[in-house]
């Protein structure tokens, strides 16, 4: 198995240009990651034997990210501006995260947003989008839904 390079895989959102909708990357992204998990019902009895018992519970998703931030290109469709917007309105956007050859679709609310600005570093932002509904994998090349 041929291990893949952590840049091939970006976290996409959606711009429509002239009525078309594409998928752009979140500009000059540092970092995105993605993160599945489900909950875990306790239902444990006297029956248990002294042993924790579970039933699979609700399903959810979740995509941190990192990206530098370019002021003079931040009303793009894959800038700071737009996500805030997203943010502001309490909006749900599209996302997908992979590369060609896989792609994880869901809708997803932004739950954070954060700047930073260190001496003499980069200015960068960061996200945490936080799954509503279904997660949905898609191989081949991506598709908006």
């Amino acid at each position: 198995m041929a291990a893949i390079n952590g840049t091939s895989l970006t976290l996409y959102i959606p711009q429509t240009v002239g009525g078309t909708t594409s998928w752009v990357a979140v500009g000059l992204s540092k970092s995105a990651s993605l993160s599945i998990s489900a909950d875990t019902p306790d239902i444990s009895t006297k029956d248990s034997s002294a042993w924790t018992e579970v039933m699979a519970g609700m399903k959810s998703f979740s995509i941190d990210f990192e990206a530098l931030l370019d002021l003079g290109n931040d009303a793009s469709a894959n800038g700071f501006v737009p996500l805030y917007t997203y943010f502001t309105a309490q909006a749900t956007i599209k996302v997908a995260f992979g590369k060609d050859g896989g792609y994880w679709y869901g809708d997803a609310i932004i739950s954070s947003l954060e700047q930073s600005a260190e001496a003499e570093q980069p200015v960068s932002f960061s996200g945490s989008l936080t799954g509503t509904g279904a997660l949905t994998y898609n191989s081949g090349n991506i598709t908006y839904p």
